[in-house]
């Protein structure tokens, strides 16, 4: 969900995204990119955030990456990771934007969140969530964003952990579909709207 914007290069500048169109045709034509001062896609690299932190409970009001609010700080400062080893879960948690308008209302408000409780087999969601994200230098990647639901996990103590979703090079979960399919795979059993209102 999101606006489709023009391509952007990640990891370098709005003028290297400017150039690169014009230096290839340029360095086509002459055989070689001499002259050219542009980033090229390297290699793709991949990698897995530290585990998450054990927490009392699931919060769903805790920005996350794709939440204003956000700023990139040491995992265990920000608490989020991946799912520790060892850590089975017996309830999955999303925390997720109602758009829906109210009937009694003519225009809408800013979205409230919603807190989803999932059951069912979790080895797949598990399974998604351990692929490692991936990284290159240098591609070129929409500028649409992301509403991607938060998402953390409990266990049989009541421990929480506030998990990442899995990103491709382009930070786009979009690439890694397998945690899409394996929260689409499991049974709502509970949804409450929390008091709190988020902006988009």
């Amino acid at each position: 969900m999101g606006y489709l914007a023009p391509l952007a290069l990640r990891r370098t500048t709005a003028a290297a995204g400017r150039a690169l169109p014009g230096c290839l045709a340029l360095g086509l034509l002459a055989g070689g990119l001499a002259g050219c001062n542009v980033l090229l896609p390297g290699r793709v690299t991949h990698y897995t955030p530290d585990p998450a932190a054990l927490q009392d409970k699931v919060d769903c009001t805790v920005p996350s990456e794709w939440r204003p609010g956000y700023g990139p700080t040491a995992s265990a400062a920000q608490l989020m990771g991946s799912v520790p080893p060892g850590f089975v879960p017996v309830d999955a948690v999303e925390c997720t934007f109602d758009f829906s308008v109210p009937a009694r209302t003519a225009t809408p408000g800013p979205p409230r969140m919603v807190e989803r409780h999932l059951s069912g087999d979790f080895a797949p969601l598990l399974a998604a969530l351990a692929q490692p994200s991936d990284r290159q230098d240098g591609i070129a990647c929409t500028a649409d964003g992301e509403i991607v639901p938060s998402l953390w996990l409990v266990n049989a103590a009541g421990k929480a952990v506030h998990v990442t979703w899995p990103v491709d090079a382009c930070g786009k979960t979009r690439g890694k579909p397998d945690t899409a399919k394996a929260l689409a795979g499991l049974k709502t059993v509970s949804a409450k709207p929390l008091e709190v209102q988020v902006a988009p």
